[in-house]
């Protein structure tokens, strides 16, 4: 089942995404994003299966990311090998690492369609289609076979990178100062792009057998599967809830293949248009805008 949140007459609701590309059609569920149903649990998806809302064309409604303001929203560095072997680093013997998690706000979360305006504090904006989960049910120290019974769903996410930050300071060198600029990088509005819907865990059987595609003003620049992730989603999962309980509602964005910007030195500018693709789960479309201080 596909579910969309999307907004009408200023109100932001949630429902099912029906019929074939071209016509698609919305059935309401009710207000507000998809995060209430997700939190119903299996009860409020069942009911949202068998639920006979009014329908609306998808063309007069305005999607908006599938949960704008989850309780957590996680992401994988360096997760697939070729990524990590075009930034330059030596190959990872996956017997002696562990994933690389970091946090993004939610304010940096804008919807499919949304315009993504360029931050103020960097001249190298780079793209990262990724595979994200959807957490559907809370859980602590699960084990990696387990994982997977608490994903509600799945969906694209972007993880634009700002690959160099110009804070206007003379900086020392310092090991820290060149970390956190690469997290400050992650974190600026807009650059967390969500949707265009979440597909239901039960129509992803397998996570890893996914391909994927992004390109920039129609020429393509990332093309790879799932299934190279260097840690896999139940992995991730897995590993996060050693130390932190995963509640529903959580998204883990699972880390981008080889093809990033920063490997040609070619970054996103105002009117370029960024679109991801990952099989069965639909395009993501995000337009590049100018700066902006508001």
């Amino acid at each position: 089942m596909k579910l969309v949140s999307f907004k009408v007459g200023g109100q932001v609701r949630h429902g099912v995404l029906l019929g074939a590309e071209g016509a698609e059609q919305v059935r309401d569920l009710g207000s507000g994003d998809l995060l209430a149903l997700v939190e119903g649990g299996a009860e409020a998806l069942q009911a949202a299966r068998n639920a006979a809302g009014p329908e609306r064309a998808l063309a007069d409604v305005q999607l908006v990311a599938p949960i704008r303001r989850p309780p957590k929203l996680l992401a994988l560095a360096a997760n697939y090998q070729d990524h990590i072997t075009e930034s330059g680093a030596p190959r990872v013997d996956k017997d002696r690492i562990v994933p690389k998690l970091f946090l993004k706000p939610s304010s940096a979360i804008i919807g499919p369609g949304e315009t993504l305006c360029l931050p103020t504090v960097s001249q190298t904006t780079d793209w990262e289609l990724e595979l994200a989960v959807v957490i559907g049910s809370r859980c602590r120290n699960v084990t990696t076979e387990r994982a997977l019974d608490h994903v509600f769903g799945y969906t694209i996410a972007n993880d634009v990178s700002a690959r160099t930050v110009e804070w206007g300071v003379e900086r020392d060198e310092n090991t820290w100062n060149e970390f956190f600029d690469w997290l400050n990088g992650k974190w600026p509005d807009g650059f967390a792009p969500l949707g265009p819907y979440v597909l239901t865990a039960d129509e992803v059987p397998n996570p890893q057998a996914l391909e994927m595609r992004l390109t920039v003003n129609g020429e393509q620049k990332q093309h790879a599967s799932t299934r190279e992730m260097i840690f896999g989603v139940a992995e991730a999962i897995a590993f996060a809830s050693r130390f932190m309980t995963l509640e529903p509602g959580d998204i883990i964005e699972t880390g981008t293949p080889s093809g990033v910007g920063a490997a040609t030195g070619t970054y996103v500018k105002e009117g370029d248009v960024m679109e991801g693709w990952i099989e069965k789960l639909g395009t993501l479309r995000t337009p590049v805008g100018p700066p902006t201080s508001s």
